[in-house]
């Protein structure tokens, strides 16, 4: 039987209770990171400008950056419950993360969640052949620099096979892909996008909040829509935020 709905979930700052790739860059970079973050709320830089500024401040070490990563690793209550709930329910559950994402599957499996969560797109973050730390994008946009996760692209497959979607995130840059979903459950930055942009959103702060959701009908949301993930991606002018 076909999963009825798809839930494309946030990781940073949503699975987890810390932003962990913010986390990294304050602990390794301080000042230069907080420039580089200056950069990118100002709108100077997109999100993965700011990824490709904040790799080069990190040690190249990633067992070091993973065993910072689990210090900070929390996962928010209810998760595991509401991961229950949705697979009971017959649902997809989908993380897409615009961070570093080398820590996603460790920190899961840790927490012995990793089996829940049915498809993961994320960054991926490496020691590259000439010894340095590097980051590539292979969910992105092929033309659009903005995201280096085209989360919109993820919702709008999941529609385009039928099942509706409900975004669930904490960050600006969740904006794009949750502007497509049926359904949008959001909390502080993203709460704030949605206002601006009269995106309707019911408010959350655990996963609690969500386990007894009514599952939303497959809608059109591309009028009301951010960016085109199937056609030029975002606008240079809507591409500032603070977390992904």
């Amino acid at each position: 039987m076909a999963p009825e709905t798809a839930y494309v979930i946030d990781f940073d700052g949503t699975v987890t209770t810390k932003d962990i790739t913010t986390e990294l860059g304050l602990y390794f970079g301080g000042t230069k990171f907080i420039e580089i973050d200056r950069s990118y709320q100002a709108k100077e830089i997109p999100i993965r400008g700011w990824l490709q500024a904040e790799v080069t401040l990190l040690p190249v070490d990633l067992e070091k950056l993973k065993s910072k990563a689990f210090e900070w690793a929390q996962i928010r209550p209810g998760f595991k419950s509401f991961l229950q709930k949705a697979h009971a329910g017959n649902n997809l559950v989908i993380i897409a993360s615009d961070g570093l994402g080398f820590y996603i599957e460790p920190i899961l499996e840790h927490f012995g969640l990793r089996g829940e969560v049915d498809l993961i797109y994320r960054n991926d973050t490496f020691i590259n052949k000439q010894g340095l730390l590097e980051i590539l994008n292979p969910h992105a946009h092929p033309t659009c620099v903005v995201c280096g996760n085209c989360k919109a692209r993820v919702v709008v497959q999941q529609k385009a096979a039928g099942r509706p979607v409900i975004y669930i995130g904490d960050g600006s840059n969740d904006r794009f892909g949750a502007s497509w979903a049926d359904l949008i459950f959001a909390r502080e930055d993203l709460a704030h996008s949605c206002e601006k942009h009269n995106l309707a959103y019911s408010p959350w702060e655990d996963f609690y909040d969500i386990i007894n959701v009514a599952e939303p009908k497959l809608t059109d949301r591309e009028a009301g829509s951010l960016c085109l993930p199937l056609g030029a991606g975002v606008n240079s002018n809507q591409h500032g935020g603070v977390r992904r």
